[in-house]
């Protein structure tokens, strides 16, 4: 076993007892690649240990998904019958993700977000069948190398799994209850900012000057999602609270403050203008290609869907590691997403909220230390939210 069994006991309680809030003879389907079959022994253990009635794994392989995908560009996905089938019995959706890193790829551009988006399909269905949701990385030796080159070979691994399970919480007594507890700090803190009923939104920085306003009937998400007989944790581990934008509100210019890995191929030094909401100029020091792609996707693509809080003080942020995936980094920095809504925003309204679809969503960091969060009041007054990238402590 590559860490030890004690914490992957606790890290896999975690994904099982508050990730997707199992419930007693409810199925399990997870979704991992290959690399982390370790990991995912345990997770099978626990998972019928507290209750499940089977657990399915779907067994991926980046290789085999990438040719598949290149010589085959159109084809459906062929994972879609059995996801389709245990989603219609409302299973619990653990996915394992393990960041990969294909910068040499022979795989063009279309084929890397044909890939992105069959990936996000999966996920959507699960999410659409109510029975819980989550995602996490598990270390492997190429992801380790990538964070920690600084360390010689035999101890990078080691070092990264040390590092999941502090962001994991599992060196508390009771991670679980840990993560009961965040949520309920973190939903004080989104009612205090709905509360407020601000009507725009302003970041800025060295690199971003954007404005914002949320759509309507738009609230503060993030920490959990609540279906009707769970309260669940779709992202773990998770330090944001996010909102919905209106879909023509944007105005400014961002740039990201991280790298981002779009299903193995970085993107660096991303710039993005807006106008009326849509992005009317994009650049990238590197990745521009995969990020030309997402922005031709469909409409929507061009829109975002997404804006968030991430306090530079957070657990991720203050590791001082860039983690070269989404799941941890937009929980290190504030972010905002191209493409579909973000959160539990009602269906069929679309054109009257001011609401975003797409068929992506693509998270990518902004936040930094000198990053300004400004909120207006509906008397045109502004509150600032963030200061120096860290939560106003004189309103919140």
């Amino acid at each position: 076993m590559l860490a030890d069994v004690e914490n992957l006991i606790k890290m896999a309680d975690v994904l099982v007892c508050v990730g997707i809030e199992l419930k007693k003879d409810q199925p399990v389907f997870i979704e991992s690649p290959v690399e982390a079959y370790e990991f995912v022994s345990v997770l099978i253990e626990r998972a019928y240990a507290a209750g499940a009635s089977d657990v399915h794994v779907l067994w991926l392989s980046d290789t085999e998904e990438r040719e598949r995908v290149k010589r085959n560009c159109s084809a459906e996905d062929p994972a879609i019958p059995v996801c389709m089938s245990y989603a219609a019995r409302k299973a619990g959706y653990i996915r394992i993700m393990c960041p990969s890193f294909d910068e040499d790829s022979s795989l063009d551009a279309s084929c890397v977000n044909i890939l992105a988006q069959q990936k996000q399909k999966r996920r959507k269905l699960f999410r659409e069948a109510g029975g819980g949701f989550t995602l996490t990385c598990i270390p492997t030796e190429a992801w380790a190398d990538k964070v920690y080159p600084e360390l010689p070979e035999g101890e990078r691994l080691n070092a990264l799994w040390k590092l999941v399970f502090s962001l994991m919480k599992c060196g508390e007594d009771n991670p679980v209850q840990a993560w009961r507890d965040y949520i309920e700090s973190t939903e004080k803190r989104k009612k205090a900012l709905d509360m407020k009923g601000y009507v725009r939104y302003r970041y800025r920085s060295h690199l971003t000057d954007l404005l914002l306003k949320p759509a309507k009937e738009s609230v503060w998400f993030g920490g959990c999602n609540r279906y009707p007989d769970r309260v669940f944790i779709p992202n773990l581990p998770t330090e944001e609270i996010f909102t919905v934008p209106d879909k023509f509100s944007a105005e400014g210019y961002v740039a990201s403050t991280l790298p981002l890995n779009y299903d193995g191929r970085i993107i660096e030094g991303l710039r993005l203008t807006f106008h009326e909401g849509k992005v009317i100029s994009a650049t990238a020091d590197k990745g521009e290609d995969i990020l030309s792609r997402i922005l031709a996707t469909d409409e929507g693509s061009s829109y975002l869907g997404e804006f968030a809080i991430v306090d530079q003080n957070s657990l991720i942020a203050s590791s001082g590691k860039i983690l070269y995936t989404t799941l941890y980094d937009e929980n290190a920095s504030c972010h905002i997403a191209l493409g579909t809504a973000a959160g539990q925003m009602p269906q069929g309204r679309d054109e009257e909220l001011g609401i975003n679809r797409s068929s992506v969503h693509v998270d990518f960091m902004i936040g930094s230390d000198d990053m300004t969060l400004e909120a207006e009041k509906s008397d045109g007054t502004w509150d600032r939210i963030l200061v120096n990238g860290r939560w106003n402590k004189e309103i919140f």
